[in-house]
């Protein structure tokens, strides 16, 4: 199949029933030219309507006619394509196996506006509908990836009305195409550290700037990035080569069609434009839907709602990683979780009282019992003298967002006496050397 900016075109008579029948296209279509047998005798004419009868016919006589299919893009063969695209990200989180996004949108108490709506009017030019429409029969899984990270970007915001602009829209949008660069690699499917995703951004950014879309998407998804986002990769270089997406054949293929970003939705966001809030949510709705993609390509509990990921994700939050206007609309749907959020959100309020700011460091997490001073600042005056704690593992930062603590020797922080307190932990005696596993 070969999308252009008139229309499709087929070779193959195959690939043209398949199409048709795939897209439901059969009785609503017509032919830009006349379908002739190798004798020169018209088989179908230009511009009649092709029923199930020409098909089958056509299947009868595979090999005596000459494969050329063109097909117009018409505003009814167009509005069909959206609607299948739609479906296909519809389904993602009707599946119940999609258990995050599943539970977002099918599952949560919450009352949600018209998403099937606001995902629909989404693709809102001819160019992004057929690029789309393009790598869902390409590339499915890529699809998928792309709409679940769409989806999750506007899981956050569409849990409440911001009376914010658009603000849906350009959230699910900025998911749907922040990887689009990632099309002809197996990137995506690994999780990516902050470093890496900012480093190929740009090029989904241009890539919108071809489309004629609104700049402002292209500067969420270059904002969005959490450069102290570590995944379990061991290391903050993962070693991916980035270079080669300046020559994405497949990349540069779907670019190509063109048709001058022309509109098809009398909704489109250039009508409404879009406000420096806009921009601002969508950004960090954005920041959301990634930090959670990313841990859920990790997480050995894909088959459940991970609450380790909800308190990480929290612990974050309060940290000061994500705003706490949008993330909190995330977090206060699990309420099944709400024991453990509420005491994570305890022991990084403990931490963020520190006299140094980031030294403080509570453990285990989530279940902390303890608090060292990770920066060894014996001059403070919260230290506890003489009883030095020794950490024999490295900890690596919870949640993958923050610093590490190496192995050694730190000192006891007094900050430990409220979090036992708050947490109504009973307190244990002491002794002079703590082993930390």
């Amino acid at each position: 199949m070969k999308i252009t900016a008139t229309g499709f075109e087929f070779n193959d008579f195959k690939a043209f029933k398949r199409f048709a029948v795939d897209q439901e296209l059969i009785g609503s279509i017509s032919l830009e030219e006349a379908i002739v047998d190798n004798n020169g005798n018209i088989l179908i004419k230009e511009k009649v309507t092709v029923k199930d009868s020409m098909m089958k016919k056509l299947e009868e006589m595979e090999g005596q006619f000459i494969p050329l299919f063109k097909l117009s893009l018409t505003n009814d063969l167009l509005k069909k394509i959206k609607q299948q695209i739609s479906k296909a990200v519809y389904k993602r989180f009707e599946d119940k196996t999609n258990h995050f996004l599943h539970f977002i949108y099918k599952e949560s108490e919450v009352t949600l506006p018209n998403f099937r709506g606001i995902i629909f009017h989404a693709f809102c030019t001819k160019s992004l509908t057929l690029i789309f429409f393009r790598i869902l029969i390409d590339h499915p899984n890529f699809f998928n990836h792309c709409a679940d990270l769409g989806l999750m970007s506007m899981g956050s915001v569409i849990q409440k009305k911001l009376g914010i602009k658009m603000v849906n829209r350009y959230s699910f949008l900025s998911g749907l195409l922040a990887d689009l660069c990632l099309v002809d690699t197996d990137y995506w499917k690994t999780p990516l550290n902050g470093k890496d995703v900012a480093k190929y951004t740009k090029h989904s950014s241009q890539a919108i700037l071809k489309l004629k879309l609104p700049p402002e998407l292209a500067d969420a998804i270059n904002a969005h990035p959490i450069p102290d986002l570590v995944m379990d990769t061991g290391s903050e270089d993962s070693g991916l080569n980035f270079d080669i997406l300046n020559s994405s054949v497949y990349l540069n293929e779907l670019l190509e069609i063109d048709t001058q970003g022309e509109k098809i939705d009398e909704e489109s966001p250039h009508d409404e434009g879009i406000t420096e809030r806009t921009l601002e949510f969508a950004t960090e709705a954005l920041r959301v839907g990634r930090y959670i993609m990313e841990n859920l390509k990790s997480s050995s509990e894909k088959d459940q709602i991970s609450e380790k990921l909800l308190v990480m994700f929290t612990y974050n939050v309060e940290k000061g990683y994500f705003k706490k206007e949008v993330a909190d609309l995330v977090i206060s749907l699990f309420k099944m979780f709400d024991t453990v959020i509420q005491r994570i959100r305890i022991v990084s309020e403990i931490e963020n009282k520190c006299k140094f700011q980031t030294s403080a460091w509570a453990y285990p997490k989530p279940k902390a019992a303890q608090i060292l001073c990770k920066d060894s600042h014996y001059d403070c005056p919260l230290i506890v003298a003489g009883w030095d704690i020794r950490v024999i593992t490295s900890q690596e930062a919870f949640g993958y967002i923050g610093t590490s603590l190496k192995e050694g020797s730190y000192p006891k922080c007094q900050l430990e006496e409220e979090l036992k307190q708050r947490l109504h932990i009973e307190p244990v005696p002491p002794t002079r050397k703590l082993k930390v596993e």
